[in-house]
């Protein structure tokens, strides 16, 4: 794990980190410097066994998905264009049967697998299996607890197979040396349970990354996430402050339980007053690509549409079409309606917001 992190350091992250830089002064050598998809998150399902109360993939009627010799056929398209990494997504991805063999399909071809599960249908023995056919990453989606949780993913007694299921993930983590965290998705709803949930993840040794809801993707775009979910007005404002103040106190006392930096609390506080955030470039947008169940291609958000079909074309040939070519340099410049989605990772390969994010750590180091 150690060797393959170090590599990806040295061959991905520093080079774009470097054209991230580049791009942002010089941006008439986009085309010449553009940054290559290495990273593809398959929405292998749209179907749902929760009724979250942010997201709309439950209330939409599921079409005909892929099956998994037209996924497989997928992954070694991917494959050939070089992208490295497959994340499963839905929907809940479990409910799909034969989601371990794709996983051990994908492991096979040299991807490293990761998957974002809300738990309900994970055990033990599920997950020792998935990891024994090749997955190496786990996120649990947990926005609160008890029956405040219950409330937002709209299934009365579901607190104790979530439970359940975390418990699992620790454990795999300590013993199978998977990477394994918690998402909080951070909506007006769910501001002050911050707190309690980031306990329950510190007390089985998950840590935690904070997600700041959406309001304009596929999967997102509710009217209620504007009129009822949405973080806004001054009494909601002083809400999110105490939050992150008190985000920035747990970041020093114990730094390794947040998947968070200083640059990414800064995106936070501006986030729902000013979503684009126009001078943080969308990198993610280019090393990243959505496929719905139904192969159809998203950028790295899913808020600008949808590119083509992978079932129609391959990767080779859609990549090069105008439509491909002209969204994706938009959505790196932020000529986009603006999302969270992957914020941290622009953070990360930001030059300006690394060097900040440096200066602080060494500041509270010497404060404290």
């Amino acid at each position: 794990m150690i060797f393959r992190r170090l590599r990806k350091l040295i061959l991905k992250y520093m080079p774009d980190v470097a054209k991230t830089g580049l791009l942002c002064a010089m941006p008439a050598l986009y085309h010449v410097f553009e940054i290559k998809p290495s990273s593809c998150n398959i929405m292998i399902t749209n179907r749902c066994n929760l009724k979250c109360l942010m997201c709309k993939q439950w209330r939409e009627k599921p079409g005909e998905e892929l099956n998994l010799a037209g996924w497989k056929k997928i992954v070694d398209d991917l494959q050939k264009n070089g992208f490295r990494n497959i994340h499963f997504t839905g929907g809940e991805p479990l409910l799909r049967g034969d989601l371990k063999d794709l996983i051990s399909y994908c492991a096979i071809k040299g991807f490293t697998v990761g998957m974002t599960t809300n738990g309900m249908l994970l055990d033990s023995g599920t997950l020792c299996g998935m990891i024994d056919a090749g997955l190496r990453s786990v996120a649990l989606s947990i926005d609160a607890l008890g029956e405040r949780y219950e409330k937002i993913r709209g299934a009365p007694g579901s607190f104790k197979k979530l439970q359940s299921a975390a418990a699992a993930i620790a454990e795999a983590k300590k013993t199978r040396g998977i990477d394994a965290y918690i998402n909080f998705t951070l909506m007006k709803e769910n501001i002050d349970l911050f707190r309690d949930v980031k306990e329950f993840a510190e007390s089985i040794g998950l840590p935690v990354a904070i997600c700041p809801l959406d309001k304009t993707s596929a999967i997102f775009n509710l009217p209620e996430n504007e009129q009822r979910l949405w973080i806004y007005g001054s009494e909601d404002m002083k809400r999110l402050a105490a939050l992150l103040e008190y985000v920035k106190n747990e970041m020093v006392r114990k730094p390794h339980s947040l998947i968070l930096n200083y640059p990414g609390v800064d995106f936070i506080a501006r986030y729902f007053t000013d979503p684009r955030q126009e001078n943080i470039p969308c990198v993610v947008s280019q090393d990243r690509i959505y496929v719905d169940p139904y192969g159809n291609v998203f950028g790295g958000c899913l808020s600008m549409g949808t590119f083509g079909n992978l079932r129609e074309m391959p990767f080779g040939r859609l990549k090069k079409t105008d439509r491909y070519r002209s969204a994706k340099k938009k959505m790196f410049y932020k000529k986009c309606p603006g999302c969270s989605c992957g914020y941290m990772f622009n953070v990360w390969h930001t030059p300006g917001l690394i060097m900040k994010g440096f200066i602080v750590n060494v500041r509270t180091a010497l404060k404290g």
